[in-house]
C-alpha cells in the first residue's frame, strides 16, 4: 500500500481554489485522482470537457491537480486534517 496527498483545482467564475485530500493505494494514483475529480460534485464522465481538461459541476470546473507520494506516518498524522477519500 502507497500512501498520497491528492489535490483538486476547483474554478468559478474568478475565484479559483484547490482543496487537498489523502488517499491509500495499490493502484496507479493518476487513476485515482482523475475518479477523484470526475465525481467531486457528483460528476460522472459525462462532465468531461476536453478543450479544458477539467469536469464540469453547474458553473464549476474541476481539474485534477495530480498527487505526492507520502510515507505512512506523514499520512497517519494527516488524515487526522485533511480529507481521506
Amino acid at each position: 500500500m502507497k500512501y498520497y496527498i491528492g489535490n483538486i483545482e476547483e474554478r468559478n467564475g474568478g475565484m479559483e481554489y484547490d482543496t487537498q485530500y489523502v488517499f491509500q493505494t495499490e493502484g496507479d494514483p493518476d487513476d485515482y485522482t482523475k475518479k477523484v475529480a470526475e465525481g467531486w460534485r457528483g460528476g460522472d464522465a459525462d462532465d468531461w470537457d476536453e478543450e479544458h481538461q477539467g469536469y464540469w459541476s453547474d458553473d464549476t470546473l474541476i481539474f485534477d491537480d495530480g498527487s505526492c507520494e507520502i510515507s505512512q506516518s506523514d499520512f497517519d498524522v494527516l488524515k487526522q486534517y485533511l480529507p481521506f477519500l
